[in-house]
């Protein structure tokens, strides 16, 4: 959570074409990771399934094999603050627990 600052000063362009988390977060497969692996060649970087759940929800699949669910986590709240939107995140399956995959369920609670 407190390192997104930090990346949205050093990676601006990632964050200006987005006017909320949920877009943002969208991103991550298609523009934000591959930008990632050309800036550091050789990086790992998670790979996300989304599903809109009939709340208003964002589900996201999280696949890593280093198991930073928390991680991802406080990204997601970090990304949150920097888009002035508050998040509820709730973790329905883990591989920590021995599920096939994480998923996070983020929940738009409105503007901070």
């Amino acid at each position: 959570r407190e390192c997104v600052p930090l990346l949205a000063r050093r990676f601006a362009a990632f964050f200006a074409p987005h006017a909320s988390t949920r877009a943002f977060l969208l991103t991550l497969n298609e523009v934000i990771h591959p930008e990632v692996r050309k800036l550091f060649p050789g990086a790992y970087a998670p790979s996300f399934d989304y599903v809109d759940l009939p709340d208003g929800a964002l589900a996201l699949g999280y696949y890593s094999h280093r198991n930073l669910c928390a991680f991802a986590e406080g990204l997601i709240e970090g990304a949150a603050a920097h888009f002035g939107e508050s998040v509820a995140i709730s973790q329905s399956t883990c591989t920590k627990r021995g599920d096939g995959k994480c998923v996070l369920e983020v929940r738009f609670t409105g503007r901070a």
